[in-house]
């Protein structure tokens, strides 16, 4: 699929270039290393995940839960929103020491 939109982002240079319109050839020009860039991004990001457990292992995981007699539907809710949370959605923890203006932006404690 990546290969065939950076090959679509190649014709459409060529196209543009064939007909004059040289401002938007090369605006088109970072849009196939934009393409490859979002595409390390997104293999970084979540083929890990997709490694160390496959979906099908996760779904199955997930229906056990469900069905487990000792766990209440609000423990399980809990639960999934627990597991799958973006990290980066995280509350920030600062430190305790914010009300001092002239400490250091970066302390060794």
């Amino acid at each position: 699929m990546i290969f065939s939109l950076v090959l679509m982002h190649i014709i459409a240079v060529g196209i543009f270039a064939l007909k004059k319109l040289s401002l938007a050839s090369t605006l088109v020009v970072p849009l196939p290393i934009l393409t490859l860039l979002f595409n390390e991004y997104c293999r970084k990001r979540f083929l890990p995940i997709f490694v160390a457990y496959s979906a099908e292992s996760l779904i199955k995981r997930d229906r056990e839960d469900e069905n487990d007699s000792t766990m209440t539907m609000t423990v399980f809710y809990d639960g999934l929103a627990k597991t799958y949370k973006d990290p980066a959605l995280l509350p920030t923890l600062y430190s305790s020491n914010n009300g001092n203006l002239r400490s250091p932006l970066m302390s060794e404690a």
